[in-house]
């Protein structure tokens, strides 16, 4: 469900690398008509006005009051002023924008997205200008590429899986597609926030039910992000972006003409339930299961990087080595894949997102007003606010500073911009779909008659 894209627009006047090498030169008032890092002139207004106490109440090293109740923000707009346009430097295409871009003769995803709650108030804070180093992109693709290779990875080491049989002896293991098969037979990502459909394409191939990537794409409703949106609607879109696992069911449904019965098992609160065998125990009936994971449950790295959305992956195998996947082919382990799929209904969106966003006249107000009561319970507009007014990591001075310390500087400014992040309600469930042809009536059956996971002790 992730998709990016990077703009090109850039400001020659003020470069990524004066912004690590000399930062206090982008902090300048508006009247100057010159670029303004959005971190710096945040931490200018807010040393200026030290004696107020709305800037008091807005340091984030202060307990944060919730601004999804009763708000004045006007007191909020006092804190940020002189502030300029804004402008964001983006030489650097996301990778993964790029591996999800769709092919010149695939179908067109829906670009729909639920209705903004529009509101009235006096806006928030003023536009500002964010002029983000370079290293900041670089270390972005460069964490998505590794992410995504050693995910690649794992499943080419395997030399061999298991038979699509089970021995006599292993009642734990299960195969549609041996990895060759896999390998020759999965469909890659469609399109941006199409893992859903993509999903659906695949179990579509397992069932044998000659499936049509224009027909599937049709029938699958996919939310789009709203890229160039303000940020309210931005984030009110990456809420929903993509297709949830009532909307894949309904897309199947549509896409196979009814020709076949699905349901979803919720994993989230924990369940009592031995993932292995109870999946094994569906596919030797022709089920096929479609798993919707949290993949910000688990870091990617040793930085801590970790997903930028959801994922919806079908599976074709489970063994000893724990759940294999596609799209891609990977093969999760028990403990991992039990982090993924046992997830509070939430999704992490990155600083540098809410960053690039920002635009005059934003009214954060709406943030407090969606009639999902989840975002005043997450309490969105209060972490956006505090967000906004957070001060960057201090550069070392040139005089006592050496490489190590630019080096950790560097670092730093990259794990606040891409490593700090917010939480927003998602619309998705974690947990697993099977599917089943209804032609297929001992697994239609057993699966309509199947009760719900129990929940743990």
């Amino acid at each position: 469900m992730s998709s990016e894209k990077a703009d090109s627009s850039r400001d020659p006047d003020v470069t990524s690398s004066d912004f690590l090498q000399h930062p206090s030169k982008l902090v300048r008032s508006a009247s100057d008509n010159c670029n303004l890092a959005l971190c710096w002139a945040i931490g200018q207004s807010v040393s200026k006005t030290n004696s107020s106490a709305a800037a008091e109440e807005a340091k984030p090293s202060q307990k944060r009051c919730n601004l999804s109740g009763s708000i004045s923000l006007q007191e909020i707009a006092s804190v940020v002023s002189n502030t300029a346009s804004l402008h964001v430097c983006s030489d650097v295409k996301s990778s993964t924008h790029q591996s999800q871009t769709s092919k010149s003769n695939s179908p067109q995803i829906s670009t729909n997205c639920p209705p903004v709650y529009s509101t009235a108030g006096a806006s928030c804070l003023k536009q500002t200008d964010i002029q983000i180093p370079s290293t900041v992109f670089e270390e972005k693709a460069t964490s998505e590429t590794i992410a995504k290779d050693e995910m690649n990875q794992t499943a080419s080491n395997k030399t061999e899986l298991a038979s699509k049989e089970s021995s006599d002896n292993d009642d734990q293991v299960f195969f549609f597609w041996n990895q060759e098969e896999a390998e020759e037979k999965q469909v890659e990502q469609i399109g941006a926030s199409a893992c859903g459909a993509t999903a659906i394409l695949n179990v579509m191939n397992v069932l044998d039910l000659k499936p049509d990537l224009r027909t599937v794409a049709s029938a699958v409703k996919t939310f789009q992000r709203a890229e160039d949106a303000p940020l309210p609607e931005y984030l009110f879109s990456r809420s929903v972006a993509g297709v949830t696992h009532e909307g894949l069911i309904q897309g199947l449904e549509k896409a196979t003409n009814d020709s076949v019965y699905a349901r979803f098992f919720a994993f989230y609160p924990k369940r009592k339930v031995d993932i292995r065998e109870w999946l094994v125990s569906w596919m030797r009936l022709g089920i096929v299961p479609l798993a919707t994971l949290n993949l910000q449950a688990i870091p990617v790295n040793e930085d801590g990087d970790i997903h930028d959305a959801w994922h919806h992956q079908m599976i074709y195998g489970v063994d000893q080595d724990g759940i294999h996947m596609c799209n891609p082919i990977i093969a999760e382990t028990i403990d991992r894949i039990q982090l993924q799929l046992c997830s509070e209904s939430v999704l992490l969106v990155r600083r540098f997102d809410v960053l690039k966003r920002w635009h005059k006249n934003t009214n954060l107000s709406a943030l407090a007003l969606h009639e999902d009561a989840r975002w005043r319970d997450l309490d969105v507009l209060g972490q956006a606010v505090d967000m906004l007014l957070d001060d960057p990591p201090n550069k070392p001075s040139s005089e006592n500073s050496d490489g190590d310390d630019d080096s950790r500087y560097e670092k730093e400014l990259t794990d606040w911009f891409m490593r700090s992040h917010i939480s927003i309600p998602a619309a998705y469930t974690s947990g697993i779909t099977l599917i089943v042809r209804k032609d297929n009536e001992k697994g239609c059956h057993k699966l309509k008659e199947a009760c719900d996971l129990p929940l743990e002790d």
